[in-house]
């Protein structure tokens, strides 16, 4: 298990915003303001732009939305019911840090599920679908290559929620979308203590654009699944125990 001073020193090193104001989707004052609230903080959670162990107060989230503390207070409540936020003995809200154990297990489950979305919505990705996963993918080489843990987080969920949503099954694009709520902000470390220079994920990523072109779900199922085992390789010997 990494020291805790080491775990701090390269979230530092992933987040050269740290100490500033929190980055969240702001919301529209159409819906109510407590679940767009919920839906920003999800966003960022799903997408790495929250730490393992960084504290959320009600205060903090009502400023950065510009809402009132009663939505902020309401959406932070719903996250901890729901076990996606941890809480502290003095009752603030943080960021969970995965331990190995979870994070096997929400593995075991991605690699069924994301696989079944990828073959299931392979047929239904578009041209126009394929020409914007090749944008991503070429930006999320430049973001990753420049050690930009935000944008690289970021585009890295659109690229595979890109393909998971042609599968036009709702439910398990809700279960999706829950596994990642769990593992995005982990995700960091791999731009930290896990970083790979040579971006092996990307061969994967290149591999399911292939898939795509060549309407082969079977290949893509294989492409989604051999970049999911990459990364856990790569994330697992940094968590704790």
């Amino acid at each position: 298990m990494p020291a805790k001073a080491e775990i701090e020193s390269d979230f530092e090193r992933a987040s050269p915003e740290k100490g500033t104001a929190l980055k969240l989707a702001k919301v529209n004052r159409v819906d109510s303001l407590g679940d767009q609230a919920v839906t920003s903080l999800r966003g960022a959670l799903r997408r790495g732009a929250l730490l393992p162990g960084q504290r959320l107060t009600v205060r903090e989230i009502a400023d950065t939305l510009d809402i009132s503390l009663t939505p902020a207070r309401e959406a932070l409540n719903r996250l901890l019911a729901e076990g996606v936020l941890d809480q502290t003995p003095d009752r603030v809200a943080v960021v969970p840090l995965l331990t190995k154990e979870r994070y096997g297990e929400i593995c075991a489950i991605r690699l069924d599920l994301e696989g079944m979305a990828a073959r299931e919505g392979c047929a239904r990705l578009s041209a126009s679908d394929l020409e914007r996963l090749k944008e991503l993918y070429e930006r999320h080489a430049s973001a990753y290559r420049s050690r930009d843990a935000r944008t690289s987080l970021r585009l890295n969920e659109e690229f595979h929620f890109t393909i998971y949503g042609a599968c036009a099954m709702p439910t398990l694009l809700q279960i999706l979308e829950t596994m990642w709520l769990r593992v995005g902000p982990s995700m960091n470390f791999l731009f930290t203590a896990s970083y790979d220079p040579d971006w092996t994920g990307g061969s994967h990523h290149r591999a399911m654009l292939d898939a795509i072109a060549a309407g082969d779900a079977t290949a893509l199922e294989r492409a989604v699944r051999g970049d999911l085992i990459d990364g856990r390789a790569r994330l697992t010997r940094h968590l704790p125990d």
